[in-house]
C-alpha cells in the first residue's frame, strides 16, 4: 500500500528527520541523500511502493540554470536521479505488474515461464559480452553476431582475445526455438550498448501477449516484478 511521505517541499535532511526513523524506507532516503546533486535540495511528493521503492520528485535546475523538479526512484537502496518514463511508470506505481502489462503489452502472469527463460538466457549473455568487451574492447558488431562468442569471428574485426573453447558452446535460443535478434554499431570508437531481444511467439516485430518482442533493455522492469 502507498504510503505518502510529503506532499508538499520540504528540505531533504528535515523530511528524513520527520519520517525517516518511522518508515521501513529509511536507507532508501539515506541512499537519496547521498545521491541528491544538491545536498540542500528540496523535495515533495516522495512515496514508497512495492519492491522496496521509493519515488518522488527533488528540486534541482533545467538547462539554463532555472529550478525545477525533477524525478527520482530508488530500488533497494540503489538511487536513480534521472529516471526513465518507463521507469516512473512501472516502478513508482502501486501495481507495478499492471504497468508492466500495460507498457510493455504482455500479461506477465500467462507468460512468465517463457519471459523468466528469455530473462536467464539474457543474464547469460550479458554475462558473457561483459567477458568478450573486456578481452577486445568493444561488443561483438551486428554484422559478427552472437556466433563471435562461440568462434573467433572471420567478419570484419578479428578479436584481439579469444579463450580457448569460446565463451559459449552454443548460443541458447529463445522458448519457440527462434534466435535472439542482436544489434550493436559502434561508432566513430564510442561505446554503443547493443540491443537484444525475443521476437516473441510469432517471430515478428511488435505484437502482444505471447507475440511481444521481449527486449533485454526491459530486463529490469521483468524481474523487478518477479521478486514482488
Amino acid at each position: 500500500m502507498l504510503t505518502t511521505f510529503r506532499r508538499y517541499a520540504l528540505p531533504l535532511a528535515a523530511t528524513i528527520a520527520l519520517v525517516g526513523c518511522a518508515s521501513g524506507a529509511k536507507k532508501n532516503e539515506e541512499a537519496l541523500a547521498e545521491a541528491m546533486p544538491n545536498k540542500t535540495s528540496s523535495f515533495r511528493n516522495m512515496n514508497t511502493y512495492p519492491g522496496n521503492v521509493t519515488c518522488g520528485e527533488y528540486l534541482d535546475r533545467d538547462y539554463q540554470g532555472f529550478p525545477e523538479f525533477k524525478s527520482f526512484v530508488v530500488i533497494d537502496t540503489v538511487a536513480n536521479m534521472r529516471p526513465t518514463k518507463l521507469d516512473v511508470s512501472i516502478f513508482c506505481s502501486d501495481n507495478p505488474k499492471a504497468a508492466l502489462n500495460d507498457a510493455l503489452n504482455v500479461d506477465f502472469d500467462a507468460q512468465q515461464a517463457s519471459i523468466m527463460a528469455i530473462m536467464q538466457d539474457f543474464a547469460v549473455l550479458e554475462s558473457t559480452l561483459a567477458a568478450y568487451e573486456k578481452d577486445n574492447r568493444q561488443f561483438p558488431m551486428t554484422d559478427q553476431g552472437l556466433a563471435a562468442l562461440v568462434t573467433p569471428t572471420t567478419v570484419g574485426k578479428p578479436p584481439r582475445n579469444f579463450p580457448e573453447g569460446g565463451y559459449l558452446s552454443s548460443i541458447p535460443v529463445d522458448p519457440w526455438g527462434k534466435d535472439y535478434i542482436y544489434q550493436c554499431e559502434p561508432f566513430g570508437g564510442i561505446r554503443i550498448m547493443y540491443k537484444l531481444r525475443s521476437l516473441g511467439a510469432d517471430g515478428k516485430i511488435g505484437g502482444e501477449g505471447e507475440n511481444a518482442d521481449i527486449n533485454y533493455s526491459h530486463m529490469k522492469y521483468y524481474t523487478h516484478v518477479a521478486d514482488l
